[in-house]
């Protein structure tokens, strides 16, 4: 287990900076106060998370090909990068769900905006395109989406 939280730790902290994490949550801040005013800006501030951390801030050359099999029990490696995935897409389904309220089309979003994430990837070299990252994104989404849905209703 404590390796498992430290491989977490190695792998948000190689993809993010203090800097930008006190930065990213200052805007946070921001955006969660204005979110009855502006009820759309959280979920395009959470689209915004993700290409940041997934596409925007690495560098172009990173050239390995796209990664078709399922990886689930490899490795504590590879399960930290799961969690961090599905972690990522949480806030983008509970912030969509608060807006729209309709769960199907939130999940299906996603999966559309994980599956373009990683074929950005691919494109532009700037991270691996992996099956793991568009199924651990969506359940992401999905595990955001179910939680807003379950606080509602208490």
């Amino acid at each position: 287990m404590l390796f498992l939280i430290h491989q977490i730790y190695y792998t948000a902290s190689e993809n993010l900076s203090t800097q930008e994490i006190i930065l990213l949550f200052m805007f946070i801040i921001i955006v969660l106060c204005n979110r009855r005013k502006y009820p759309g800006i959280p979920p395009l501030y959470s689209v915004f998370l993700i290409l940041y951390i997934t596409l925007l801030r690495r560098a172009p050359g990173y050239s390995e090909n796209i990664r078709i099999g399922l990886k689930l029990w490899s490795d504590v490696g590879v399960w930290a990068g799961n969690l961090l995935n599905l972690i990522l897409y949480v806030p983008y389904g509970a912030t969509s769900w608060q807006w729209k309220r309709e769960g199907k089309k939130i999940v299906a979003a996603g999966f559309v905006l994980s599956v373009f994430c990683e074929m950005l990837q691919y494109l532009t070299k700037r991270g691996m395109a992996d099956v793991n990252d568009v199924l651990f994104n969506t359940l992401g989404a999905a595990v955001g989406v179910c939680i807003t849905k379950r606080l509602a209703k208490e």
